[in-house]
């Protein structure tokens, strides 16, 4: 696909449509042509055409700025492009929310002054409750010059994004530190080229709903394995046993997993820690 056909709008029944690019050009105020080529020479630079296109639509849907550093492209284990959100892009999607009435955040420590975890209390105006969510320093801390040096920012900017995906569902995306685990870090910048690998079933390597599938378990402190002889012990997936990775899930049974989400992780966390 072209630049320029990639830029243009496509007419459907005597009426044009705006396409993904369009919108974020207006909602930008540039040419849409001038916005693709910036694009493909920046924060989206070495993405093809249709990487470039789901990057943009996923930046419209939550209203993100990728000149000011809110939304940034990745290469993902595996192949293709991820799109992470920096902190400043999180909350902003969190403030943004018609829905959102403040948030708050509790530090805990131990008995010796240690950090231990950050709460963040989300208060919406459509829910009698609010919502809380606890991140620990022993589960989240890289070792890296941020953390090692400012490990309370560093746990509160964590705690923030997971409050906000709680809160409002925010899904398809993932924060900094969720890259180590969604992000082939190490790679070279992505091939316009596509891989080389064995014919397969689409199903099988159409990555999407797994990659989400395994951020949201990871996120929430339980490995592959934990959650591999949890779906093979329940038979919520044939042949459970055999996989590998997320990655090997079935396109149509990752998406039934998430679909189930809520009730997924609880019913992980009762077996992992039957006594909590």
């Amino acid at each position: 696909m072209s630049q320029t056909a990639l830029a243009k709008t496509t007419p459907q029944a005597g009426a044009q449509k705006p396409s993904a690019l369009a919108i974020m050009a207006a909602r930008l105020s540039v040419e849409p042509a001038k916005l693709l080529a910036t694009l493909k020479d920046t924060v989206f630079q070495k993405a093809t055409d249709s990487e470039l296109m789901a990057l943009t639509v996923v930046a419209n849907e939550y209203g993100l700025n990728p000149f000011l550093k809110e939304i940034y492209a990745f290469p993902a284990k595996g192949g293709g492009i991820c799109p992470i959100v920096s902190v400043d892009g999180w909350n902003k999607m969190l403030v943004r929310h018609s829905e959102f009435d403040g948030i708050e955040f509790d530090f805990a420590e131990d008995s010796e002054g240690n950090l231990v975890s950050c709460t963040a209390t989300v208060h919406l105006k459509n829910r009698s409750h609010p919502v809380k969510v606890t991140e620990y320093l022993s589960e989240c801390k890289r070792n890296t010059d941020p953390w090692n040096n400012m490990p309370r920012r560093m746990l509160r900017n964590r705690t923030l994004c997971q409050a906000a995906r709680m809160a409002f569902g925010f899904s398809g995306v993932y924060n900094d530190d969720e890259a180590a685990t969604v992000v082939d870090v190490t790679s070279t910048p992505v091939s316009t080229e596509p891989p080389t690998r064995l014919p397969a079933p689409a199903e099988t390597h159409n990555t999407g709903p797994q990659k989400e599938l395994e951020a949201l378990i990871i996120t929430e402190g339980i490995t592959f394995e934990q959650f591999r002889n949890y779906v093979a012990t329940e038979q919520l997936v044939k042949d459970a046993d055999s996989l590998g990775g997320f990655d090997d899930l079935a396109t149509d049974d990752a998406k039934r997993l998430l679909r189930a989400k809520v009730g997924l992780i609880n019913n992980l966390k009762k077996v992992i820690n039957p006594q909590s």
